[in-house]
C-alpha cells in the first residue's frame, strides 16, 4: 500500500452529507471529494475547521484499485496551504469566479429579519433542518452549523465531550435563497451547561453578550451598534435577570446620572401574585371575600386583596423602597418651575409621612391644603402664626396669638378664655 500526496483547491464546502465532505479541484480541473480529517475529535468532541472555498489544500490518498471499499479509499484532507493565493490550483490557473459554487461563500448579506437571541427559537422547518443521522456527524456544539445555507458548514472551533466549546460561526444566508434571510456572525466560548461569553457582529445583536443556561431569562447585553431590525440601541448596557439584583461599594460613594440625555427611570410592575404572608382586608375580613378563585377583597368596599396586611399593606411585592440606615434621604428637584409630584390615584390610596420627630412644610409662596371630602388636624395644640387675620366662610377674622380650638364641633372658637367664655371668638 502507498500512500501519496497532491496539493489542490477547494470549490465548494457544500455536501449534502453533512459530515464534512468537500469538493476540491485537482489537475486539470478535476474535481474530487475529500474527507474531512480532524487533528482531535469524534463525533462527540472535536476541532472543527473545515477550509473555505479557494484554498489550496494538502491531501493524502490511496489510488490503487486494489483497496475499493476499503476504509481508505478516497481523498483526506491533512492541511491547508498557507500563503498560498486563493482560487489558484496548484497547476491550473483557476479564477475565484470561474468556480459555479465557491461564490456562495462570499455573498454580501442583504437584511435580517431572523429572531434574534431575545426573540422566539426559529420556527421548525423554516431552514433545513438535519436529521437525526446527520446530527451524529458532529458534536451538538456544532449542529447549527448547516441552519445558513442547508449544506454549507459556516462555523469553525473546538469542542469537548461536555460541550465546552470555542466557537466561530459565520452563519448567514440572503434573499436569493430565502424568504427570511438571515446574519449569525460571532465568537466566544461557552461551557457544557449553556454559559457563553460572546462577541456578536449581527443586526439583531451587535455587542458583548453573557448568558448563562437559563436561555432567555439571564443575560446581559452591551450593544456596539443598531439596526432596524434590533430592540437595542448603539451603546446600550442591557441586563435581563430572573433572580435578585445586588450591587454595593464596601467604602466609596454610589453614583448614577444622565450627563445630557433622558430620564432616570425606576419602575415596579411586579403584582401581589408573587407576594407572600397572610392578613386581612382592610374593612376587617378574613375571608377573602370578592373573587372566591382568586382571594381578592372586594375594591367597591375598600377591601385590599387578601394578601396585604396592615397600614401600608403587604409590602413583599411590588413596592418601590428607600432607606437610609444612618442619614438622610433628599429629593430635590432645582429647576426654576421643577414639580415633585406624589400621586396615587387610587379610590382607596394613602399618602402617609410619619416622623418620630416634626414635619415640616415650608414655602416662599401658597400652602394649599385641600379635599373632596374632609380636612382633619388632630394635636393637644394648633397653632396659626404670622397673620393677625384669618378668613373663614368669606369673612376676617382677628387671630390675637390665643389658642385656636379645632375640635370638630358645630363651631369654631378663636381667641377663647380658658373657661369658655366668647372673648372675641368666631361662630360661623
Amino acid at each position: 500500500m502507498t500512500i501519496r500526496l497532491k496539493i489542490g483547491t477547494v470549490k465548494s464546502k457544500a455536501d449534502v452529507t453533512r459530515t464534512g465532505v468537500f469538493q476540491a479541484v485537482f489537475k486539470l480541473d478535476q474535481t474530487e471529494d475529500v474527507r474531512y480529517v480532524t487533528p482531535y475529535g469524534n463525533s462527540q468532541q472535536g476541532f472543527i475547521a473545515i477550509p473555505p472555498a479557494g484554498s489550496q489544500v494538502l491531501c493524502l490518498y490511496e489510488d490503487s484499485v486494489n483497496l475499493e471499499g476499503d476504509e481508505l479509499r478516497g481523498n483526506f484532507y491533512i492541511g491547508s496551504v498557507m500563503g498560498a493565493i486563493t482560487g489558484l490550483n496548484k497547476d491550473v490557473p483557476l479564477d475565484i469566479s470561474e468556480l459555479p459554487q465557491a461564490a456562495e461563500d462570499f455573498i454580501s448579506y442583504v437584511e435580517k429579519d431572523k429572531p434574534g437571541l431575545a426573540g422566539p427559537n426559529i420556527p421548525e422547518g423554516m431552514f433545513p433542518e438535519m436529521t437525526e443521522d446527520q446530527k451524529g456527524s458532529w458534536p451538538r456544539r456544532f449542529q447549527d452549523m448547516y441552519d445558513g445555507k442547508g449544506v454549507v458548514p459556516e462555523a469553525i472551533g473546538i469542542t469537548n465531550y461536555g460541550g465546552d466549546a470555542f466557537k466561530i460561526s459565520e452563519r448567514y444566508n440572503s434573499t436569493e435563497r430565502s424568504k427570511q434571510p438571515f446574519q449569525d456572525f460571532r465568537v466566544g466560548i461557552m461551557s457544557g451547561n449553556g454559559k457563553r461569553i460572546e462577541a456578536v457582529d449581527s443586526p439583531i445583536v451587535d455587542g458583548i453578550v453573557m448568558t448563562n443556561e437559563h436561555r432567555g431569562k439571564d443575560f446581559f447585553i452591551w450593544s456596539s451598534g443598531m439596526s432596524a431590525q434590533s430592540p437595542f440601541a448603539q451603546g446600550e448596557y442591557h441586563m435581563r435577570t430572573h433572580g435578585p439584583v445586588n450591587m454595593y461599594t464596601l467604602m466609596n460613594r454610589f453614583h448614577i446620572w444622565v450627563e445630557d440625555g433622558l430620564n432616570v427611570e425606576i419602575e415596579n410592575k411586579s403584582t401581589s401574585s408573587k407576594s407572600y404572608g397572610g392578613g386581612i382586608n382592610c374593612d376587617g375580613r378574613t375571608d377573602g371575600a370578592g373573587d372566591p378563585s382568586t382571594g381578592l377583597g372586594d375594591p367597591g368596599t375598600g377591601g385590599y386583596k387578601a394578601s396585604r396586611q396592615g397600614v401600608f399593606g403587604n409590602e413583599s411585592t411590588g413596592c418601590i423602597q428607600l432607606l437610609s440606615h444612618h442619614n438622610n434621604i433628599s429629593v430635590r428637584a432645582l429647576e426654576q418651575d421643577s414639580v415633585v409630584y406624589v400621586n396615587t390615584p387610587g379610590p382607596h390610596s394613602k399618602v402617609i409621612v410619619e416622623s418620630g420627630g416634626t414635619v415640616d412644610i415650608v414655602a416662599n409662596k401658597k400652602i394649599t391644603l385641600q379635599s373632596d371630602l374632609e380636612v382633619e388636624i388632630n394635636a393637644p395644640l394648633v397653632q396659626l402664626n404670622g397673620s393677625t387675620e384669618v378668613e373663614i366662610n368669606g369673612k376676617e377674622v382677628d387671630i390675637n396669638g390665643g389658642t385656636v380650638h379645632i375640635d370638630g364641633g358645630p363651631n369654631i372658637y378663636l381667641n377663647d378664655d380658658a373657661d369658655g367664655a366668647d372673648s372675641g371668638g368666631y361662630t360661623p
